[in-house]
């Protein structure tokens, strides 16, 4: 009996403590933005020194990757020259000393 009478005493005492935070609060104007920091414009500098490093490093590897690719479309053409010119390097002189 005397829980039951401790809880009931409990419960009204939160009732009241909760009654009296709703008029507190409804009785003063809450303003708001002041006092509180506010985010307006984050420090991205060490972000954006990666991203322009990453992108230069892309830009980079791309044109790279095209050098590559024109090397290598070529190379059959310019084998061939190069074999085409060492023989007539070669020969050249060979048929000079005959005639």
């Amino acid at each position: 009996m005397a829980e039951e009478e401790k809880i009931e005493e409990t419960v009204e005492e939160t009732t009241e403590v909760a009654e009296e935070a709703t008029e507190e609060t409804s009785e003063e104007e809450i303003t708001y933005g002041v006092g509180t920091p506010m985010v307006i414009d984050p420090f991205m500098e060490p972000f954006e020194i990666a991203v322009e490093s990453v992108r230069r490093r892309a830009q980079l590897i791309a044109r790279n990757q095209k050098l590559d690719s024109g090397f290598t479309a070529g190379a059959p053409l310019g084998v061939a020259v190069g074999i085409l010119f060492a023989l007539i390097l070669a020969l050249l002189p060979l048929l000079w000393m005959k005639g």
